[in-house]
């Protein structure tokens, strides 16, 4: 198995991501060719309170981030994109709008927005050590032919860290409080595991132009790792967002069942390949969450 990770420097979003796109785009056109949708699911957090930091809300993916895929694959898409989220806090809707998503969409009849609590439902039993849960999933995200994460990595309460992978598995469940259910206890790694059999990034792009760190993932504080990353392997992906992030992506709970479920490979598996910069000279090390240490112990 081999995979390839496409790793950048980046002072401003927009610019950052588009760089980290060339080099896929190939892959990126014939993967296009076949189907008639994107799917984009951002991370859109809280829009009643926004998590501003020094003018940036750290809690949502960066809009320009956005706007760059967009208008990267616009040339090589003639179909429908699609971006997808329900925020955990709030209304969607105002958050479309709030973090202006909703230009997007007014400026091209191609693209639409989809608030998943408006999404059809589908019922998924979702097996973990402890017994099995039924949770309602949006039916968008699982039946997307290509289903873009983008997101910035932050830090997380529960689970250490957070990037494209969590905010997919997560985001596709409906209602904040079936959300909130999963995130007690340290079987959130097998749920999120368990969720991957059925609804997963077909690529990954992980904005770490500025991240957050400390606090995550809403209430955390700017960090400025001047980076972004995207791959096909969106496990890859992760793993070496947490290595860039200064942690060991073995206290990573759901990464590691990840990669024994043969989801991808983990950074540094020699099978991954980084085109563009080296790794070890853009570690910029992230404050964890105060929680870290507990959240670790999680095998």
């Amino acid at each position: 198995m081999r995979s390839e990770v496409a790793l950048v420097t980046s002072s401003d979003h927009y610019h950052g991501v588009r760089n980290c796109l060339k080099p896929f785009k190939k892959h990126i056109i014939s993967s296009l060719a076949k189907i008639s949708t994107v799917v984009i699911k951002i991370n859109l957090v809280i829009t009643r309170t926004p998590a501003y930091n020094n003018g940036v809300e750290l809690a949502t993916t960066p809009i320009a981030a956005v706007r760059s895929f967009i208008d990267f694959i616009l040339p090589l898409h003639k179909g429908k994109i699609i971006i997808a989220e329900e925020a955990a806090w709030g209304d969607t809707k105002e958050g479309f709008k709030m973090y202006r998503f909703a230009e997007l969409a007014e400026q091209n009849a191609r693209i639409e927005l989809l608030d998943l609590k408006d999404d059809e439902t589908i019922i998924k039993k979702i097996s973990y050590p402890e017994g099995e849960l039924e949770l309602p999933f949006s039916k968008t995200l699982p039946e997307a032919c290509f289903l873009v994460s983008i997101v910035r990595p932050k830090t997380h309460c529960s689970v250490g860290m957070t990037a494209g992978v969590k905010n997919v598995l997560v985001g596709a469940i409906q209602k904040y409080s079936m959300r909130k259910k999963i995130h007690r206890g340290k079987h959130i790694h097998d749920i999120m595991a368990s969720i991957a059999d059925f609804v997963y990034p077909t690529f990954t792009i992980v904005d770490g132009t500025i991240g957050m760190q400390d606090g995550g993932p809403v209430r955390g504080k700017e960090i400025k790792a001047g980076w972004v990353l995207s791959s096909f392997d969106a496990l890859a992906a992760d793993s070496l967002t947490t290595y860039l992030m200064g942690f060991d992506a073995h206290d990573i709970g759901y990464l590691n069942l990840l990669k024994d479920k043969g989801a991808g490979l983990m950074y540094p598996d020699k099978g991954i390949e980084i085109i563009g910069e080296k790794p070890e000279n853009l570690i910029t090390p992230f404050k964890p969450h105060r929680n870290y240490n507990k959240i670790k112990v999680w095998r």
